[in-house]
């Protein structure tokens, strides 16, 4: 008599057991292979990124401007120099290819409020995938929920807070290592004429790439295109990458002069002293201010940067304090800044 085959119970906790040390082994493998495609996918944004600067300054004659301030929004009707109100990442849609979005208000008075502000909206509430990390968020609409101000933007009134979707970025544009910060911009359009004249301080320690009506040239940025930083990924924390409540991520892609797509390698107290500001992993013990805008990821180790070169390099997040900080600045070499008594790196 034939006796029918099987496993003993033993035999199949055997094998249940093998295949689970082989699942344990093969998930982390495809993790790390999957955050490698993204975090090479996050170095080709920032690459296609820099190139479009690169081009705009060729086409210009200087890097993208990033506009009047944080209660301003891009207007195509207004050019590419300092009567536009826009960011960087506004001024360069054409050179990725997407001069049609810049153009939507192209031709519409701000008198026609009714269709200028609804082409405007169509701006705001576009999300671009080559502006997000792929290790971070999706490229989608979060919610606006400033309570500094009821509205986005002077040009944009109907977009209202707690009412309204924007869409965001995960890269920022150097805006140096002198003194962190910018203007709201003018109160209206009369304004705008004269704001240059009695906000000097803005241009005058601004010493990055991009920043408050900036018009830097290739030319100006001495210390070397390898050297100065271009953009990079903006820190965040966590647990308000979908939110809108921080302050570092409450705006939307093309906002002007905003800690939202600018950041700063450090500050400057004087001639001699300054504080380094080290990228960070994305973390919710760190705490990162309006005052403290840092550059960082959530890659694991670096954080990637473009360079005035148009290169990408991953940068250490125990990157050296000097090296670092002078990053930021497109015209200074070091010899009159004490960083290693002025500046420690501190983790919250």
């Amino acid at each position: 008599m034939n006796r029918r085959k099987a496993f003993t119970l033993v035999e199949l906790l055997v094998v249940i057991a093998i295949i689970g040390v082989l699942i344990a082994l093969l998930l982390p493998a495809v993790q790390a292979a999957r955050e490698a495609a993204r975090r090479n996918q996050c170095k080709n944004n920032l690459k296609q990124l820099a190139l479009a600067c690169l081009n705009h300054e060729a086409t210009h004659g200087h890097l993208p401007t990033s506009g009047w301030g944080w209660r301003w929004q891009g207007d195509s009707n207004r050019g590419f120099g300092k009567d536009q109100p826009g960011g960087w990442p506004f001024n360069i849609l054409p050179y990725i290819e997407q001069a049609s979005l810049r153009d939507l208000v192209k031709g519409i008075s701000t008198s026609n409020a009714t269709e200028f502000e609804a082409a405007m909206l169509r701006i705001v509430q576009t999300p671009l995938s080559i502006y997000s990390c792929p290790s971070r968020r999706e490229p989608r609409l979060y919610p606006f929920v400033n309570t500094l101000e009821p509205d986005l933007a002077v040009n944009l009134r109907s977009c209202r807070a707690q009412q309204c979707e924007v869409a965001r970025t995960d890269y920022a544009g150097n805006a140096g290592n002198s003194s962190p910060g910018g203007l709201q911009g003018p109160a209206d359009f009369g304004e705008a004429a004269t704001f240059d004249r009695d906000n000097l301080w803005i241009t005058d320690t601004q010493n990055g790439v991009t920043y408050q009506r900036s018009l830097v040239r290739m030319t100006q940025i001495t210390d070397g295109t390898t050297n100065t930083a271009l953009i990079g990924e903006k820190y965040m924390s966590p647990k308000d990458y979908n939110t809108g409540e921080s302050d570092l991520d409450d705006q939307n892609i093309f906002v002007g002069h905003h800690q939202d797509n600018l950041r700063y390698t450090g500050r400057t107290f004087n001639a001699r002293y300054a504080e380094a500001f080290l990228p960070e992993q994305d973390s919710d013990s760190i705490k990162a201010t309006l005052e403290r805008p840092l550059f960082g990821s959530a890659h694991s180790g670096t954080v990637n940067m473009a360079f005035c070169d148009g290169s990408v390099q991953p940068i250490h997040f125990r990157v050296n304090l000097r090296v670092f900080f002078f990053y930021g600045g497109r015209d200074d070499d070091g010899s009159n800044y004490d960083l290693e008594r002025n500046t420690r790196r501190q983790r919250q």
